[in-house]
């Protein structure tokens, strides 16, 4: 089988739809197949661009097409990277696309779907990979409503995309029964969550006691679908405590704008981490923060929680109940659960953090339940045979 995989970022890049992409690659390659992997020359968040058009990594063949725009720091040049690589990909698909290939497109850029029915009119299989649900993701974000015009013809060019998949695959149970709002009732459906990378393995625990201070760590992207105001808002107050937050995103200006505001407040700013240092960077703190507005459960599953479990580091949550970040927790025991607005109950859970025996037993269920549900063997293999499958799943 030729598999061709599709996503604007793919290493160096640090995003992590373009990491886990790469992952599954890997893990089709050994199993035998072709793989092909499309994505642009451009970087995540910097506009950078690789000089390198086509090289071959672990097995698969890599195609970065040259784009117009890029990164994610201007609007108007993420709008125009999305246009030229949704165009830069029919092209390709056009010319290069063969029957009897599968075509697995992602969600960056939204509706890259409709650019891969190209190839299943050349009698290619469509296989969906879900990272962000659109048009939900524009009306969690409050540019459209449910019931507008907008959004019902937004609707409408999804299920187009989806009308001949043989599979869309979501990242978890919420996220594909929304999915399924949106698809014929034939159409399959499935979900495998993400994983931490590989190289991540435990860290040693750091005695906050001895150095009188409790590090909290929000690591990766805080986008539009991120809480951060809870976590400011008790950072202000909590004395004896270090709030890091690294990385980027829509959000990000909100925390800055916080600490010109607040420069008393014990807040760090980073940039993103290389994929070499991750493993030094989420060990150095003993509880990681992560949060989803509730207005966005189902568009997405923020891809923190396993590389924190994976870590060993309990996770403190700020959102609502029904997702699957909240539920991992609740269901691993790894962390606690706060709901938007609490302060109190989390300045209740940041306490309960200080104590390290605490602190250490939901870093050891975090673990343990990474070792379950976050394998990123185990799940790439349960995509690749899903994916491998999905013509008789089709039929």
């Amino acid at each position: 089988m030729r598999c061709i995989l599709i996503n604007q970022f793919h290493p160096p890049a640090v995003a992590p739809t373009g990491q886990v992409m790469a992952d599954l690659a890997r893990t089709l390659a050994a199993r035998g197949h072709e793989v092909v992997v499309l994505c642009a020359d451009d970087g995540y968040d910097d506009g950078s661009r690789s000089r390198r058009r086509r090289e071959r990594i672990d097995g698969y063949v890599v195609v970065r097409l040259g784009i117009a725009g890029g990164g994610r720091r201007h609007p108007l040049a993420r709008l125009a990277g999305y246009a030229s690589f949704a165009a830069g990909v029919g092209a390709w698909l056009a010319t290069r696309s063969r029957s009897g290939d599968t075509i697995v497109p992602l969600t960056t850029p939204p509706y890259l779907g409709l650019v891969a029915r190209l190839a299943a009119a050349r009698g290619a299989r469509l296989v969906h990979w879900i990272m962000d649900l659109y048009p939900d993701v524009l009306a969690a974000h409050g540019l459209c409503r449910e019931r507008s015009l907008a959004y019902r013809l937004l609707a409408s060019l999804a299920r187009l995309q989806w009308g001949p998949a043989a599979l869309v695959l979501g990242l978890g149970p919420v996220m594909e029964r929304r999915i399924r709002r949106h698809l014929h009732p034939a159409t399959a459906s499935a979900w495998v969550p993400l994983w931490g990378d590989a190289t991540l393995q435990p860290a040693e625990h750091h005695d906050a006691g001895n150095r009188q201070e409790l590090v909290l760590l929000y690591s990766g992207n805080l986008g539009l679908g991120h809480r951060c105001q809870e976590f400011l808002a008790v950072a202000a107050q909590a004395a004896g405590t270090r709030w890091i937050f690294s990385g980027g995103g829509a959000r990000r200006t909100e925390v800055e704008a916080f600490v010109r505001a607040n420069p008393q407040a014990p807040i760090e700013l980073a940039c993103y981490v290389p994929l070499a240092q991750l493993r030094d960077h989420l060990g150095a703190a003993d509880v990681h923060l992560a949060s989803l507005d509730p207005a966005w459960q189902g568009c997405m599953v923020p891809s923190k929680l396993p590389s924190s479990f994976r870590i060993g580091r309990p996770v403190i949550f700020v959102g609502g109940e029904d997702n699957e970040i909240a539920m991992w927790i609740r269901e691993s025991g790894g962390g606690w659960v706060v709901g938007c607005n609490d302060l109190a109950a989390l300045q209740a859970a940041v306490e309960a953090a200080r104590d390290p025996v605490e602190r250490s037993k939901r870093g050891l269920a975090a673990l343990a339940f990474a070792r379950q549900r976050f394998d990123r063997e185990s799940n790439c293999c349960r995509i690749a045979g899903l994916i491998e499958s999905s013509g008789d799943i089709g039929n």
